[in-house]
């Protein structure tokens, strides 16, 4: 990956898309605590936004391919065969339910020699892949 541009401007893009989408979710959620007098690094906030997150990230592809932060990033979801399923979206967005999670999961994903260097690890388990749009 070191010498790849290309992939390496893949990773970027994939950052900076996942970066964009937990914006979208932590404001509002983090307005709502505001509101409710719950505070910033209360249970429930802290609990809520890994799983509103994994929500959102699998509606979203499930749905149309990519989250808001891959639509700007020109990312799309794919299933390696055919249209991406519920169960398929499911698998590939479960890291994102607590953060260290989904950073293991890129490192592993970024480790293992696979043929598709695009992956996460949980791509290579739900046999999707992002690719540009």
């Amino acid at each position: 990956m070191s010498k790849d541009k290309a992939l390496q401007e893949h990773w970027l893009r994939r950052f900076v898309a996942i970066v964009i989408d937990w914006i979208i979710i932590w404001i509002p959620l983090w307005m709502i605590s505001w509101i409710i007098s719950l505070g910033f690094f209360s249970f429930w906030f802290i609990g809520s936004t890994g799983i509103v997150f994994f929500v959102y990230c699998t509606f979203f592809e499930y749905i149309i391919g990519g989250t808001l932060g891959k639509m700007l990033m020109r990312l799309k979801v794919v299933a390696i065969s055919g249209k991406i399923d519920v169960a398929q979206a499911l698998m590939r967005n479960v890291s994102k339910i607590f953060w260290p999670l989904l950073l293991l999961d890129f490192i592993i994903g970024m480790a293992i020699d696979t043929q598709d260097p695009r992956q996460k690890w949980t791509d290579q388990i739900a046999r999707t892949s992002v690719m540009l749009h």
